[in-house]
């Protein structure tokens, strides 16, 4: 619900001065007045029908667009290329393709600030602002809202009011204050209603129905909603349908009306896919397969929930998406084969009896011959045809044997097929499901954001599930009291805070793929324990206690399980800005006042094999300030380091990774995230993945 309610946001610029319910009617024939326009009246009327089409039909919406630009190219048309520029933008926002869309805004208001159009000017800061609202930069859409809302006030746009009111409540809900994203949304329907203006007054109204629904009200909700769903059924606004149509299936969903949610939720997706709109598609699959899965039909949750993956992949992942397209060849491949196999054997003993029939044939020619040749041979003759036929019989019979165990074996093979395909696709569904809980267990990149901004993590599992994890936690402050004895009262004083700290943690298991997987579970669980439930905050207790953790999970006392975890954990105190490291078998790297430094880890993992001298382990802390220089950290497992490839295919090994980290650390964290992406898909070639890889890099200020 949180992340479609970013299409309200996106949606609501799609309206203009066509009211689409009667236009609609128009528009077929303001399209056969195109051949007989030329000129800016053309390139008007071009721009009008982009408008009109945006969101009933974004493709024809994009051709219509790219005209316009062109012609206005041809005759420097200033203001028509500014126009056709904006609705580019509108169209790939619609699409949540971002930086194309911010790319035409940015150009498009360069143009109208040099023809000083204000209403162009307006409406450009507005969509930049939904970009970075879309981005979660709040701060920074807020500042172009702003700027919008001066330029409405001195011309008098009322609409335009309207919109960008509409637009700061979105911020303030999207920040979950909704008192005062209420009072914004509020002020934005007065407007609206005093316009009449239909597309506005819906938008406005589902926002609304967004604050009773996350605050738990569905009923009230459902009401907004259906309210709002009728002003765009009139308007035929098939985008804002869409959406509104998978809000309706959230309630029912979270009222317990399951059969009702599922109606509204597929309809919601039949439109996305229709438009195209990717996102809002990945979203509405979820949605369903959720429903299905409420509903007890596992194999239906599956399907849909694998759809939501491939759309996610679509949207994020090209490499996913590779992986799913040449799993997906290799079954068929597969298939292929097994009925060229299948059709060869068939062949097999169709030769068989060829062979047989044309030697019987040939057996009964000789003795027909040789009766004709001689009747004085007829008794002889006789007891040859009666032991020949007696012969084919026998063959035949064996022919016959010969094609029913054949035809046995054929259908025992195909029973054998039949299983082994339901064996294997109820492993899959196991192995995704397994996937959806470890990604469920994994912080979401958001949380930290939240504390350390200026970050990335580049997670690469060689399988679906991995044996690599990250842990992130955020430790609650401790107030800081003292007695005021001046005070003569027998209250304390709140001073300040401490143990104001975030730990994050890179983690390797023995293993990749489901066992991997099965011992990241583990160690999720025990730094839970000991860091949230102990409140144990120190990073060489925190491994101390995690090697005395495994070691109890897995009954390594008795069982002898070597299995056990490499990692790197640092806790940052944000207060006296120090960072404390420990690692077992992983090593901190970390980059400050121009320098590469490593800090080594200690040799032995957590868990696993204790030689008979070792009675407990310990593990180094190390500390590091940033109080005075800025200090960008690296935590690491080895997959990077040790993935095959180059020219003579070998591994990356320790001494380049370092050199690449080092060449890179002054681009934005993200950039850094794509640069490590594309030198190791480079050097792994045509080669296999050898072993999950992560990387998580930090920059502290």
């Amino acid at each position: 619900m949180h992340k479609l309610f970013l299409y309200y946001l996106i949606l609501s610029i799609c309206f203009f001065a066509f009211t689409l319910g009667k236009a609609q009617e128009n528009l077929s024939q303001l399209e056969k007045q195109l051949p007989k326009l030329k000129g800016k009246a053309k390139i008007t009327l071009l721009n009008q029908l982009s408008t009109a089409y945006e969101n009933a039909q974004p493709l024809k919406a994009n051709a219509f667009a790219q005209q316009a630009l062109e012609l206005a190219q041809n005759r420097g048309d200033q203001e028509g290329q500014a126009t056709a520029l904006k609705n580019l933008g509108n169209i790939y926002l619609l699409q949540s393709n971002l930086s194309q869309a911010l790319d035409n805004f940015l150009k498009s208001l360069q143009l109208y600030e040099k023809i000083n159009n204000p209403a162009g000017i307006a409406q450009t800061l507005n969509n930049i602002g939904i970009v970075y609202h879309t981005l979660q930069d709040y701060k920074q859409a807020k500042k172009y809202y702003e700027r919008v809302l001066k330029i409405d006030e001195i011309t008098g746009d009322e609409k335009g009011q309207a919109s960008t009111l509409n637009n700061i409540g979105d911020i303030y809900y999207q920040q979950k204050e909704y008192n005062e994203a209420y009072q914004y949304y509020d002020q934005s329907l007065k407007i609206r209603r005093k316009l009449q203006d239909q597309g506005g007054i819906a938008t406005s109204l589902k926002n609304i129905g967004l604050i009773y629904f996350q605050t738990n009200r569905y009923e009230q909700s459902l009401g907004f909603f259906k309210e709002s769903l009728k002003i765009d059924e009139d308007l035929n606004n098939q985008a804002n349908i869409s959406a509104t149509l998978y809000n309706i299936a959230d309630s029912y969903l979270k009222m317990g009306k399951l059969d009702t949610a599922l109606s509204y939720a597929l309809q919601s997706l039949e439109i996305a896919e229709t438009l195209d709109l990717k996102k809002l598609e990945a979203e509405a699959s979820n949605t369903v397969a959720d429903i299905y899965y409420t509903l007890k039909d596992f194999e239906k949750a599956y399907e849909f929930q694998l759809e939501h993956v491939i759309m996610q992949d679509e949207l994020y992942s090209e490499a996913n998406k590779k992986k799913v397209a040449e799993l997906q060849n290799s079954y068929e491949l597969d298939t292929k084969q097994k009925e060229i196999n299948l059709l060869n054997k068939k062949k097999e003993i169709r030769q068989i009896l060829i062979w047989a029939l044309t030697a019987g044939l040939f057996l009964v020619s000789v003795i027909v011959f040789v009766l004709l040749r001689s009747n004085r041979q007829k008794k002889i003759t006789n007891q040859i045809l009666l032991q020949q036929n007696e012969e084919i019989n026998q063959q035949n019979e064996e022919i016959l044997a010969i094609s029913n165990a054949l035809e046995e074996q054929k259908n025992k093979i195909a029973k054998q097929r039949d299983e082994i395909a339901i064996k294997n696709q109820n492993i899959q569904s196991s192995i995704h499901y397994a996937k959806r809980i470890q990604e469920a267990m994994l912080p979401y990149e958001e949380v930290i954001d939240q504390e350390l901004p200026l970050h990335f993590i580049y997670y690469v599992p060689r399988d679906v599930v991995s044996g690599d994890f990250y842990w992130y936690t955020k430790v609650d402050s401790i107030p800081i009291f003292e007695d005021v004895p001046e005070l003569n009262i027998a209250q304390k004083i709140l001073t300040g805070f401490e143990n104001e700290k975030v730990i994050i943690a890179a983690v390797d298991c023995t293993g990749h793929g489901i066992p991997g997987a099965f011992m990241s579970m583990i160690g999720d669980s025990l730094l839970n324990q000991i860091v949230l439930d102990k409140g144990i905050t120190e990073a060489d207790i925190i491994l101390n206690e995690m090697h005395k953790g495994i070691r109890t999970a897995l009954k390594q006392e008795e069982s002898h399980n070597p299995d056990g975890m490499d990692m790197a954990l640092c806790v940052i105190d944000k207060i006296s800005k120090t960072i404390e490291y420990a690692g077992a078998k992983n090593s901190l790297l970390y980059i400050q006042d121009k320098k590469l430094k490593e800090i080594k880890a200690n040799v032995l993992s957590v868990g696993g094999w204790v030689s008979k001298e070792e009675k407990e382990r310990f593990y180094t802390k190390h500390i590091v300030s940033y109080a005075e220089q800025p200090i960008t950290l690296y935590l690491y497992s080895d997959g990077y380091q040790d993935q095959f490839g180059g020219p003579q295919n070998r591994k990356f090994m320790r001494r380049r990774f370092k050199e690449l980290l080092f060449d890179i650390y002054q681009e934005p964290m993200t950039y850094q995230k794509d640069i490590l992406d594309k030198t190791l898909k480079e050097w792994m070639g045509n080669e296999k993945q050898m072993d999950d890889i992560l990387v998580i890099g930090i920059r502290l200020a």
